[in-house]
């Protein structure tokens, strides 16, 4: 008499992440991976069919190291953006299985941009600025003596202020240098002129020391953080391909939207990525094969709804964004659950701690921070009854899209409180690789998010934009990403991806 075979109630879901309800074996077996293609504009790997690819893979890189030709202090140095690091890199990223693609991010630094503004600052210190180069977390700044010295406060007042900040900037948990990165070495005070200090980035992020660098597969895949691949149960090759960054020629290397640099400096060349160190770090999860044999029977035929994005950019001149534009954005036909809008100045470069990964706002000065005035539009009907134009509200709104708080301060989001500034207006600022804080942070964290909550699926009009921002600095390119809802069903090995 055949055994008993398990019911499918009975085998753990081997797909979603999470605990398994089940006291088994776990055997993770890991692969290095070379790319089957890669050159200065693309890159494919391609995995093999065996077991469970978990989400938390890596891809790694790292550079040539000959972006400028003297790297030490005092000199110009290279690193990548402090809110996206080596994300920066990558320009579009495709997952396929066979020749269907199963997620797709189009400007993929500007996505990460956004993400990274979710993520607990903590995290950013002790483990991102390691694991990927980023390094933008916030701290309050204090007024220490050496300002105090300089700002001729040499009596009996000279102490550290312990209780109240007046700004706030970059803290990579490097203490900050008297060295001024744009000038020379500090040498010695004189008639209370002492170099007030500076931040600047560790050695090993300096992109002349040619640092390895990698990021999750989950970051560039959402896709991965709720669902694992059943590589085993694919006669189909999944393959990953990175279209890079434009890599800009020497004469060009001014305009890279791959690295930054410290204030002032011009480097040499662009980033040169490094076949030897582009490799795909990959983790096959294995269960016991009886349970895994029965989680295939059971699953023949396999289909899960999941979430890819869409991606519409466009240049808008300053006066349009000041009258206000009506942009369609996208959408016609799809279930879309949110969408985001960040605007980046077209004059945004590497000579800044972000480059182009920014979103920007109306001009801030000390009596206003401007207007900007929003709502979405879809069915015949705008999502909010009120154009939206309150900043707080514009905060909250990404807060309710995304189901999370995003950590960033009000200054950050819309320059309000002038937090980040400079050594001049506020005593106690520290400049970082000699950018001050109201150049390279103060409203470069401007996101919208607006939340479709109905679960309606849009018709052949589409999804309108209504914003209008005054008054702008100049032109920018406004970048929407659309949250649209996909199927995927997975039928005796074969891949069928289709819009739900």
């Amino acid at each position: 008499m055949a055994p008993a075979q398990p019911q499918a109630s009975q085998i753990p879901d081997l797909v979603k992440i999470g605990a398994v309800s089940t006291d088994t074996a776990i055997n993770v077996q890991t692969d290095i991976l070379d790319p089957v293609i890669f050159n200065d504009n693309e890159c494919r790997f391609v995995l093999e069919n065996k077991g469970i690819l978990h989400s938390n893979s890596r891809i790694t890189f790292s550079s040539a190291g000959d972006c400028v030709a003297n790297a030490s202090l005092g000199e110009t140095r290279a690193f990548y953006p402090a809110n996206v690091g080596v994300h920066s890199v990558i320009q579009r990223a495709s997952l396929r299985v066979g020749t269907k693609t199963l997620c797709e991010i189009e400007d993929y630094g500007h996505f990460a941009a956004y993400e990274t503004s979710f993520l607990p600052p903590d995290a950013i210190k002790e483990r991102e600025q390691v694991m990927t180069g980023r390094f933008a977390t916030i701290e309050p700044k204090y007024v220490s003596r050496s300002i105090k010295f300089s700002e001729s406060e040499t009596g009996a007042s000279n102490t550290e202020s312990i209780r109240e900040a007046e700004s706030i900037g970059i803290d990579n948990a490097r203490d900050c240098s008297l060295i001024d990165p744009s000038e020379t070495w500090y040498d010695h005070p004189v008639n209370a002129s002492v170099v007030k200090p500076g931040g600047v980035v560790w050695d090993w992020q300096n992109e002349v020391k040619k640092p390895q660098f990698s990021i999750l597969l989950a970051d560039l895949f959402p896709f991965l953080k709720l669902n694992q691949l059943t590589l085993y149960m694919m006669s189909e090759q999944v393959s990953i391909h990175l279209t890079f960054q434009e890599k800009k020629s020497d004469a060009g290397a001014s305009s890279s939207k791959r690295i930054c640099h410290n204030k002032g400096k011009v480097t040499q060349k662009d980033l040169t990525l490094t076949r030897p160190d582009c490799q795909l770090v990959a983790d096959y999860i294995f269960y016991p094969q009886e349970m895994m044999e029965q989680y295939r029977q059971a699953n023949s035929t396999m289909s899960f709804n999941y979430v890819d994005y869409q991606f519409m950019k466009r240049t808008i001149l300053q006066t349009e964004f000041q009258s206000g534009i009506i942009q369609n954005v996208g959408g016609a036909g799809r279930i879309v659950n949110k969408v985001v809008v960040m605007a980046t100045p077209t004059d945004a470069g590497p000579d800044s701690l972000l480059n182009d990964y920014v979103g920007d706002g109306p001009t801030i000065d000390a009596n206003s921070t401007g207007k900007v005035t929003t709502n979405l539009k879809y069915n015949d009907n705008f999502l909010y009854p009120v154009d939206v134009s309150n900043d707080a509200r514009h905060y909250h709104n990404v807060f309710q899209s995304e189901g999370r708080v995003p950590y960033i301060s009000r200054d950050l989001y819309r320059g309000e409180g002038l937090l980040a500034t400079d050594q001049t207006a506020r005593p106690g600022s520290e400049n970082f690789e000699g950018h001050a804080m109201d150049d390279v942070l103060r409203q470069k964290f401007f996101f919208t998010a607006y939340r479709l909550n109905k679960g309606e699926r849009v018709n052949s009009r589409g999804i309108e934009l209504y914003d209008t921002r005054n008054p702008m600095p100049g032109d920018s390119t406004m970048r929407a990403y659309l949250q649209v809802v996909k199927l995927a069903t997975l039928r005796d090995g074969v891949m069928e991806i289709a819009f739900a």
